[in-house]
């Protein structure tokens, strides 16, 4: 059994936190980086147009232009925007994806109530650490981690139990999508 400070012991014992593992820490890196490039998108033009307002010099984005007499000048342009816009909006209304996301404190079942499985739940729990800390273990242990789980065996055996399981404990969405739901999106 390998010692509770060793690297071998972290990724192989309980389960660890996926918020204090090397994945949580990634996780909050790229948050953070995606708040720093919204906030300066949005602070540029908004400094922007605030100064344009102190200078007495507001930047009227609704006044429209002046209309045409001829209505025929106007309507030809709004039937052409909205005929591209409907072009647009077919094809990325189209693809939407049909599975269902259950956040993990929707979940009920964790590793406590997965019955019959224990070498299994143990291998998973051994993967879950690995992936959790897959800086660590390339660092330390020098290997390449796992880049995913396949369960395979008859209908009613425990596949979607464990994995749901899985999600809640590591802390991660479960998105479930039917197989003919799946394949009829194709």
């Amino acid at each position: 059994m390998p010692a509770a400070g060793s690297v071998a012991g972290q990724l192989g014992g309980g389960l660890i936190a996926a918020a204090g593992a090397d994945v949580g820490a990634r996780r909050e890196r790229q948050r953070q980086a995606r708040l720093r490039v919204l906030a300066l998108l949005l602070g540029v033009p908004t400094v922007f147009l605030w100064w344009r307002i102190v200078d007495g010099r507001p930047l009227n984005l609704l006044r429209l232009p002046p209309m045409p007499d001829d209505p025929i000048l106007w309507v030809l342009p709004v039937i052409l925007v909205l005929a591209i816009g409907a072009m647009l909006a077919m094809p990325l209304l189209s693809g939407r994806s049909p599975h269902v996301e259950y956040r993990p404190e929707q979940l009920e079942v964790g590793f406590a109530q997965v019955k019959g499985l224990d070498t299994i739940v143990d291998e998973v729990t051994k993967t879950l650490n690995t992936f959790l800390g897959y800086a660590t273990y390339r660092q330390r242990l020098g290997g390449s981690p796992r880049r995913g789980l396949l369960f395979e065996g008859p209908p009613g055996t425990g596949k979607t139990h464990l994995a749901k399981a899985m999600a809640r404990e590591s802390g991660v969405p479960f998105l479930f999508v039917s197989a003919t739901s799946f394949q009829s999106m194709w």
